[in-house]
C-alpha cells in the first residue's frame, strides 16, 4: 500500500493525475460465512473443515500454510449516520480507515497553522472547521510554514470476558519521490511511547505494562519541502498481544494441546493496528 501511494505521486508528476489516490479499507477473506468475526481468541479458520480445529490450523499446509493466516481486518467509516447513502458518501470521500481486526477508532485531519486541537473541548468539530479530513488534499496557499496533521485514536475496549489491548503509540507515515526518482519514506512517532515497557507472556498470554485508552496529537512536519509533493497517513499500534494460535493453545489444558503448540517457529506475538486513509500535499507547479 505504502509504495503504491508513493508511486501515485510519481505518476502524477509524469501524467498530471494521481491514479493511486485511494482510501484505506481492510476486510476478511474467509469462506465460513462469518464476516466481521476477527477476534484472535475465537479464530475458527477460513476454509470450513480444512482448518476447523486447532491442530489443523497449526499444521495444514494447503495452498498457503494455515498457521501463517490470521482472522482478517475491519473497515471503519466516518459517516453522518448509519444509512446506505451516508456510508457510501463517506467512502467516496475516503473518510475511512482499516484495522488488523481490532475495533480501534482512528481519525486524521490536515491543515495549515493548526492549533493544538487535542486540548479543544470539541476537537472533531474544530478539526472540520480548520482542516481537511483524511482522504483529502491539503488546500493551496497554506500557512506560513509546514502542514500540520491532527490525529486521534480510541482503543478497542473489548468485553468483560475479553478486554481489549491498550494503545502504545501513533505514527505518521510520510512518503515522497526524491530528486533521484526513488521512493522515500519516514515514520514519525507522534503520540504515546514505543518504549512503554509493554509485553506479553507466551505461556499465559498475560499482558503487562502501560498503555492508553486514547491518544491524540497535533504534529507539524519537521522536514517539509514546499516544492515536493507528499502523502501522509497515520498508523496506530496497540501494545503487544498474543496471536490466535498462542491464545488458543494457552486456553487448553497442557495435556490436550496439539504438539504444534510447542513449535518454537510458530509466530505467536503480534501488535494489532489501524491505518487511516491518507492526506496529500500537492506541490504547486514552478
Amino acid at each position: 500500500m505504502r509504495y503504491a501511494l508513493i508511486d501515485g505521486l510519481a505518476q502524477e508528476e509524469r501524467l498530471g493525475v494521481n491514479p493511486f489516490q485511494f482510501g484505506i479499507t481492510a476486510s476478511t477473506d474467509g469462506h465460513n460465512g462469518f464476516p466481521g468475526d476477527t477476534d484472535e481468541f475465537d479464530y475458527q479458520g477460513q476454509n470450513a473443515n480444512v482448518d476447523s480445529d486447532l491442530e489443523k490450523r497449526l499444521t495444514t499446509p494447503a495452498y498457503a500454510p494455515h498457521r501463517l493466516r490470521n482472522p482478517g481486518g475491519l473497515i471503519g467509516i466516518w459517516a453522518e449516520e448509519n444509512s446506505r447513502d451516508s456510508l457510501f458518501d463517506a467512502m467516496l470521500r475516503k473518510e475511512t480507515f482499516g484495522t488488523s481486526g481490532v475495533r480501534i477508532k482512528a481519525r486524521l485531519f490536515g491543515g495549515w497553522d493548526l492549533p493544538d486541537l487535542c486540548s479543544s473541548g470539541d476537537m472533531i468539530a474544530d478539526a472540520y472547521d480548520t482542516a481537511v479530513p483524511m482522504g483529502g488534499v491539503l488546500p493551496e496557499g497554506g500557512g506560513s510554514g509546514a502542514p500540520s496533521l491532527f490525529v486521534s485514536a480510541i482503543a478497542d475496549l473489548g468485553t468483560a470476558d475479553h478486554p481489549g489491548t491498550p494503545l502504545q503509540r501513533i505514527q505518521i507515515v510520510k512518503g515522497w519521490v526524491g530528486d533521484d526518482g526513488l521512493f522515500h519514506e519516514r515514520i514519525f512517532d507522534v503520540a504515546g511511547d514505543p518504549d512503554n515497557g509493554a509485553d506479553v507472556s507466551r505461556s499465559t498470554c498475560q499482558r503487562s505494562g502501560d498503555g492508553a485508552t486514547s491518544l491524540c496529537a497535533t504534529w507539524t512536519d519537521p522536514e517539509f519541502d514546499p516544492a515536493r509533493s507528499a502523502v501522509y497517513y497515520a498508523r496506530v499500534l496497540e501494545n503487544p498481544s498474543c496471536r490466535w494460535n498462542a491464545l488458543q493453545c494457552a486456553a487448553l489444558p497442557e495435556a490436550e494441546r496439539p504438539a504444534a503448540c510447542a513449535d518454537p517457529d510458530q509466530p505467536w506475538r503480534i501488535q494489532e493496528r489501524a491505518w487511516t486513509s491518507p492526506i496529500w500535499y500537492r506541490a504547486s507547479d514552478p
